[in-house]
């Protein structure tokens, strides 16, 4: 497998505005790059089957594309849905951003297309600069990482074939297939360390992403993530249980990327149907989580993180044992720093009246241990958000 140089990667833009064509290659293909930016190769196509046949060819010439920017309105071609899903059956391997301009109803195609691949995420226009530069690094990244864990593997099966056949022949290369597997083993955990490095950095680079649309909770995900840590670790639970609910935390908000930036940032209390919007956007998260695997139930984790105890949360209205319990942590976890900061509706209610609402809740909405956990480490432990 050909390799692509450590820096340079290939950006497929697609979109029947010319202009906005351009805004891709002025953001990713600037004539003074940043230093620690890495270089991008853009190619763009106007319509959807241009950019099926420029995958093919990127593939017959062996220089695949690592990510795939694609309008999902493209008269009078196809538009992006279907242009995702031929690209995704001739190139597994490319990561795709849908743009979209508007909310669209019908949903269900939408899911059931986000349902094939691990490989595709939604951003609404008008995109920030930021979004696109993000987006561009943290996939390419992880498209490098994917397929150079796929050369180790490849090669790594090719010893264990081999040395299995001559262990067949002689009982003395025992000991030698047995620092070889021990080798393999060493190589093979520094690759998943290497791959979830990769997992960490796109992780905070969607969280980045989700909160640029909503300033005024900016570094919401992160704070509630480090009381989550705190909480999980005065439960004494496992390590990976901690990295987890850490992890889930730290993008348990994603699903608000598909609702419209006036909605988010409203200075006023919202309506019924606002109200209604923002609460699905715990489904829209496990919608664009579930193809992904993590070492970790994520996307159940984030779908659970509004129920509650006695089965009054959504979207599913769980109650008690069936809300897993990182879930239950970010819910405290959620509950205390929403009310103790600002929002453009209200002034901040401070960390007393919500401690205390999770106090007067608890056992009932909240899981009692956990609200047990959270007001030792505010008492004792003298918890303070980071900044």
């Amino acid at each position: 497998m050909k390799e692509n140089n450590h820096k340079h990667f290939r950006i497929l833009a697609v979109d029947d505005d010319k202009a906005v064509l351009d805004l891709y290659k002025m953001i990713l293909s600037p004539a003074n790059p940043m230093p620690t930016m890495p270089l991008f190769e853009v190619k763009c196509c106007t319509q959807g089957d241009e950019a099926v046949d420029e995958v093919k060819k990127s593939l017959d010439e062996n220089t695949p594309y690592a990510v795939a920017f694609l309008d999902l309105n493209m008269p009078p071609g196809p538009d992006g849905q279907w242009t995702a899903d031929e690209i995704q059956k001739l190139d597994p391997g490319i990561n795709i951003i849908m743009v979209t301009g508007y909310r669209s109803t019908d949903t269900g195609n939408t899911h059931s297309a986000a349902n094939f691949s691990d490989k595709l995420l939604y951003l609404q226009k008008p995109f920030y600069r930021q979004e696109i530069l993000q987006f561009s690094t943290a996939l390419s990244t992880k498209w490098q990482a994917e397929r150079q864990l796929l050369v180790l593997h490849s090669k790594l099966e090719s010893l264990v074939e081999k040395r299995t056949a001559e262990l067949v022949k002689s009982n003395k290369l025992l000991k030698i297939e047995i620092e070889n597997r021990a080798r393999v083993q060493e190589e093979l955990e520094q690759s998943f360390q290497n791959l979830k490095k990769v997992m960490d950095s796109t992780i905070k680079a969607i969280a980045m992403t989700v909160e640029k649309r909503d300033p005024y909770t900016s570094g919401h995900q992160m704070r509630v993530a480090a009381l989550t840590r705190a909480i999980a670790e005065t439960l004494e639970l496992p390590e990976d249980h901690i990295e987890g609910a850490y992890m889930a935390a730290s993008i348990h908000d994603i699903g608000k990327i598909s609702l419209p930036a006036e909605i988010l940032t409203k200075p006023i209390q919202l309506t019924e149907i606002e109200i209604s919007l923002i609460q699905a956007h715990s489904q829209a998260g496990y919608d664009i989580l579930q193809g992904i695997e993590f070492p970790w139930p994520i996307a159940d984790i984030i779908i659970q993180h509004h129920e509650r105890m006695d089965g009054s949360g959504y979207p599913d209205g769980l109650a008690g044992d069936s809300i897993l319990m990182e879930a239950r942590i970010i819910g405290v976890a959620d509950v205390v720093e929403t009310m103790s900061s600002h929002r453009p509706y209200r002034p901040s209610m401070g960390i007393e009246k919500a401690l205390a609402e999770i106090t007067q809740n608890s056992g009932t909405l909240y899981d009692a241990d956990v609200v047990t956990a959270c007001l030792k480490i505010f008492s004792d432990k003298n918890f303070a958000f980071p900044t």
